[in-house]
This record gives structure tokens, C-alpha cells and sequence, in this order.
């Protein structure tokens, strides 16, 4: 990797004064990183460096220190930007802004709408008898259809916090939940709004929802782009109901696929994810927000494999065989079908590429309900 490279932002108040100058291009050199640095999520110091990253999805310009805390196992990258400067690093053709193709693929009719209602709990559309037959039968459906649903729960006020252009939060309001978004991209909130969805245009804790408000708050990956994570969950705590719940999805760094690849790993996404986390950053951030960790499981599949596989040939394959390197790794539907029953174990021993999570407030008796998303 080079060791220097430019970047080009506004000026900032704090942090390191050579990153930005009035819009000019300056360069920051690996000597002018840290080689250590304090935690964002536990402020232990001595964070010691494991490697310099870039942006690799969009190749906008910046070279980033990534760090690993003694403590709780956080990874974050170096230096800190502010608002203004991590902005830049979603343009507008950013993923989360685009409509997602399968929009208005999963109405939910019929024997799907069955399940919803008898299984997921969601509201008949029509006045129908519950009974405990036809929950066996849409449990049994359940296997095979509707996989994976969010379950319903309490009058159905879901906060979905960076919703991007919407998608998914439009796809629960056409089931019958009572939606609402928060999203600091002025293009995904727009496209959201564009959906007939209510999206606040801005941070979470300057939305003023009211308290003891929502039944679930949704953070799918989203926790990890934020620079303060701790003021977004005690925000949610705020305006959670004492019985809701929270759904939370985050690359995981103890994952097998991190381990391998490091720097090249697709899900490390410098400098969006300014804080990574895995079970025990997790754990830190819950314990410091008045949180528990209800129910974890692991799930990726080799979707961040295959193109960590491509990344690493792109950095440092220019010694492997011409073959190899050539094989369109990100591409090969058969490569990813013969790699799912390998990492289905992966995930089963807990070290997949996404941790999904279920929170709820601390000192609460509830039972666990998780979901896949």
C-alpha cells in the first residue's frame, strides 16, 4: 500500500489541522497517523494500529489508520472526521440510497399473509379467529415461506434509524406496521419521503420523537457509522417502550473472514465504519446505555468472502497465478452455492461476517424474539 494520499474536505475545528485547509489538497502521510490511539467506545488509551485502509468501494481519496482496543475489542479507524468530512464518503450513488429492485416483490398474500398474521402476529387484514391449529399450520409454513420477518409487536411503531432510501421501511409499511425513519442523507431521506414514508432529514437526537414511544427501533447495519454511537442508544432508550425491543445488525470482527483478510476485508469499509464491532464492543456499548443483549446469532454466508477474495487479489495477488486472479470471484453464482454449506458452519460457531443482535432495556423479563435480516 502507498503510503501517503490526499484528501479533499472543508476545514474542521478539532482533530488533526493537515487533513483540511480551506478545500485545499493536502496529504497525509503513514508517519503522520497514530501508531496508537484512545477508544471511541471505552476511551481506554494505547488502541495499538493494525493496518492502513482507504476507500475501496468508491476510491475517493484518504488513507486511514484501523485500530483494535485492548479492552472491548473495538476496531476504529484514525483520525476522526467530523460530520462534514465523513459526508462526502456517501455520494449519491451510495447503496443504502438505492431503491432495492424486490420494492414491491413481497406483498404478501394469500398463504404468506397467512403466516404473517398467525405466526409473526401481524394484524388480520379481515376479521379471522385465532386458533391454535392455524398457528401449528403457518408455523410449519414458516420453513418454507415468509422466512426471516420481522415479528410484530405491541401497536406496531417501528423507528427504522438510518433507513436509507427506504426500501425495507416501505416494505414493512405495506404489512400493516406504523413506520417511521431516521436519515441523515438528505438524497435517501428524499427517495424515503418519495415512498409516502415519515423520515426525519438529520441525526436521531435531533428527531424529538416522544418518550416510550416506539415498540421497536431497527439499527441494521448502521451502528458501526456512527461516530457516537453511546448518545444514538440512549436516545433509543428514551423513546422505547419499557417492553420494546432492538434490533441491531453489525459486521463482526471476530469474524473468520476478517481474520483472514484483514485490510482487504469488504465489510471494514473505511472510513464509513468508524466504529466496528463484535460481541464484546457490543457488550461495552449496551452496559454503557442501560442495555442487555437479549439473544445474538451469527450470519453471512459467503457474500463478504468472495469479494475480500477479489480486494485481496487487487492489493496483493500480482504473485499468484494469472488463473486464479482472473476468476470473477464476486460473479460466480457456483462459487458462492459450493461456498454456503462451509459457511453455514462458520456461522454456526459464531465467527460469520454479520452479528445480529436483540436488545431491550435492562432489569426487564421479556422473551426473546430475533429475526434475520
Amino acid at each position: 500500500m502507498k503510503k501517503s494520499a490526499p484528501l479533499n474536505r472543508h476545514s474542521r475545528a478539532s482533530g488533526n489541522p493537515e487533513l483540511f485547509a480551506n478545500g485545499i489538497t493536502t496529504t497525509i502521510t503513514q508517519d503522520s497517523l497514530p501508531v496508537t490511539a484512545s477508544c471511541p467506545l471505552c476511551d481506554r488509551a494505547g488502541a495499538h494500529r493494525l493496518f492502513l485502509t482507504r476507500d475501496r468501494i468508491h476510491n475517493l481519496p484518504g488513507i486511514f489508520g484501523v485500530h483494535r482496543c485492548m479492552s472491548c475489542h473495538a476496531v476504529f479507524i484514525q483520525p476522526r472526521l467530523n460530520e462534514t468530512e465523513i459526508s462526502a464518503y456517501y455520494p449519491e450513488q451510495y447503496g443504502r440510497f438505492r431503491l432495492s429492485k424486490s420494492l414491491n416483490k413481497k406483498h404478501y398474500r394469500g398463504w404468506q399473509r397467512f403466516v404473517l398474521e398467525h405466526y409473526y402476529d401481524y394484524p388480520p387484514l379481515n376479521v379471522r379467529h385465532r386458533s391454535r391449529l392455524k398457528r401449528a399450520g403457518a408455523w410449519l409454513l414458516s420453513f418454507v415461506t415468509v422466512k426471516g420477518v420481522l415479528p410484530y409487536r405491541g401497536e406496531g411503531k417501528i423507528l427504522d434509524v438510518g433507513c436509507g432510501g427506504g426500501s425495507y421501511l416501505y416494505r414493512l409499511k405495506q404489512w400493516g406496521w406504523k413506520t417511521y425513519g431516521v436519515e441523515p442523507s438528505e438524497t435517501g431521506a428524499k427517495q424515503a419521503r418519495g415512498l409516502g414514508l415519515s423520515v426525519h432529514h438529520g441525526a436521531l437526537t435531533d428527531a424529538q420523537f416522544p418518550e416510550a414511544f416506539f415498540d421497536v427501533v431497527r439499527l441494521s447495519n448502521v451502528l458501526e457509522h456512527l461516530s457516537d454511537p453511546k448518545a444514538t442508544l440512549q436516545e433509543i432508550r428514551r423513546i422505547l417502550k419499557t417492553d420494546g425491543v432492538v434490533y441491531v445488525t453489525v459486521p463482526n470482527t471476530r469474524s473468520l473472514v476478517f481474520w483472514l483478510f484483514q485490510e482487504n476485508w469488504y465489510a471494514l469499509d473505511s472510513p464509513r465504519h468508524v466504529i466496528s464491532y463484535c460481541p464484546r464492543a457490543l457488550q461495552t456499548l449496551c452496559d454503557a446505555t442501560g442495555f442487555e443483549i437479549a439473544s445474538v446469532n451469527f450470519k453471512a454466508g459467503p457474500f463478504n468472502f468472495v469479494r475480500s477474495v477479489k480486494y485481496f487479489f487487487e492489493e496483493k495477488g500480482k504473485h499468484w497465478p494469472r488463473w486464479i486472479r482472473e476468476i470473477p470471484w464476486e460473479r460466480s453464482k457456483f462459487i458462492r452455492r459450493a461456498l454456503k454449506p462451509y459457511f453455514f458452519v462458520v456461522d454456526s460457531l459464531g465467527y460469520g461476517d454479520f452479528l445480529h443482535a436483540t436488545l431491550w432495556k435492562k432489569n426487564k423479563t421479556q422473551h426473546a424474539v430475533t429475526y434475520v435480516t
